[in-house]
C-alpha cells in the first residue's frame, strides 16, 4: 500500500508533468508552425524553440526518473540502463544552462547598445551562424557526457530499501559543474548586467527628457531582462535541489516533498517565463484560449 509521502508525490509527477510537457509542446508546436508558414525564425526563436524541445525531453526524464524513485523500481532495471538514463539527465541540464545562456547573449545583442567593434563583430558572427552554434553545443555537451560512462560506478547502499547509489568520480564533477553550470551561468550574468545596464541609460534619458511614459522599445528590454533573470534564477534553484538532494541522505519528508516539486516543476516553470516573456508566443497563446 501507498504511503501519504508516496500519494503525494504520485500527484505532484502527474500534475508537473502533465503541465511541462503541454507548455512545452505547445511552444515547440507554434514555432513548427511559424517556420512551415515560412517565417523565418530569428536567432532568439530558434533557441528558444530547440529549450521547448529539450524542456519536453527533460520532463519526460524527470518525470521517469520519478516513477523509478517513487515506487523504488531501480532494482528492476540494468545499472547499463540507469547509466544511460543519468547520461541523458547531465546532457539535457547541461544543454538547459548553456541554451539560457545563448539566449541572453542574443537579448543582449538585439537590446545592448555597446558600439566596440568587438562587440559588433561577435554579433554578426553569432548572428548568421546561431544554427551552426547551436547544434556545435549540442555536440560538445554530449562528447563531455559521455565520459560519465567510465567515470562513474555503483556501491551497495547500506540499511535502506534502495540497493544502490551513485559514485562519480570527482574530478570529473568539477569540470562538469565548472563548464556546464558555472560557465553559463557567468556568461548569463554578465549579458543580464549589459541589458540591464543599457535599460537604465533609456530610463536615465526619459528623466532627462521630462518622459513619463514607457516606449515599445523599453517595455520589450525590461521583459527580456527580466525573462534572463528569472531563468537564470530558476535553473541556480533547479541546481540547487539537486545537489543538496544527492549530498543529503537524511531529509525531512517535508523538505523531500519541496525539493522534488521544485525538480520536478522546473520544465514547466521555465515555459511559463518563456510564454510570458515572449510577446509572440504570449500572443498566440491568448489566441488559442480565447
Amino acid at each position: 500500500m501507498l504511503s501519504a509521502i508516496q500519494i503525494i508525490k504520485t500527484l505532484i509527477l502527474i500534475i508537473t508533468g502533465s503541465c511541462g510537457l503541454i507548455l512545452n509542446s505547445w511552444i515547440v508546436a507554434v514555432h513548427l508552425s511559424h517556420w512551415k508558414k515560412g517565417v523565418s525564425l530569428g536567432d532568439c526563436d530558434q533557441i528558444i524553440l530547440i529549450k521547448g524541445v529539450t524542456n519536453v525531453l527533460l520532463q519526460c526524464l524527470v518525470t521517469f526518473n520519478g516513477i523509478l524513485i517513487n515506487f523504488q523500481l531501480n532494482d528492476y532495471f540494468d545499472k547499463e540502463f540507469l547509466y544511460v538514463t543519468n547520461i541523458v539527465f547531465f546532457f539535457l541540464t547541461s544543454l538547459w544552462n548553456w541554451l539560457t545562456a545563448w539566449l541572453a547573449i542574443c537579448y543582449c545583442f538585439r537590446l545592448g547598445n555597446i558600439s566596440h567593434r568587438v562587440f559588433i563583430g561577435l554579433k554578426k558572427r553569432i548572428s548568421s551562424g546561431i544554427t551552426q552554434l547551436l547544434l556545435g553545443t549540442v555536440v560538445v555537451l554530449g562528447m563531455i557526457s559521455i565520459p560519465y560512462f567510465w567515470t562513474t560506478h555503483i556501491k551497495a547502499k547500506q540499511n535502506t530499501t534502495s540497493t544502490s547509489v551513485f559514485e562519480q568520480d570527482i574530478k570529473y564533477l568539477y569540470f562538469m559543474t565548472a563548464f556546464c553550470c558555472c560557465l553559463p551561468t557567468l556568461i548569463t550574468s554578465l549579458c543580464m548586467g549589459l541589458s540591464l545596464k543599457s535599460l537604465l541609460k533609456h530610463v536615465h534619458r526619459m528623466k532627462q527628457n521630462h518622459s513619463q511614459s514607457w516606449s515599445g522599445k523599453m517595455k520589450t528590454h525590461a521583459r527580456a531582462c527580466m525573462t534572463i533573470f528569472l531563468l537564470m534564477a530558476l535553473n541556480l534553484f533547479f541546481f540547487l535541489m539537486i545537489f543538496i538532494s544527492v549530498i543529503s541522505t537524511n531529509i525531512l519528508s517535508l523538505w523531500d516533498i519541496f525539493f522534488w516539486s521544485i525538480i520536478m516543476a522546473s520544465p514547466s516553470g521555465q515555459a511559463l517565463i518563456l510564454l510570458f516573456g515572449n510577446s509572440k508566443l504570449r500572443s498566440d497563446l491568448l489566441k488559442t484560449c480565447f
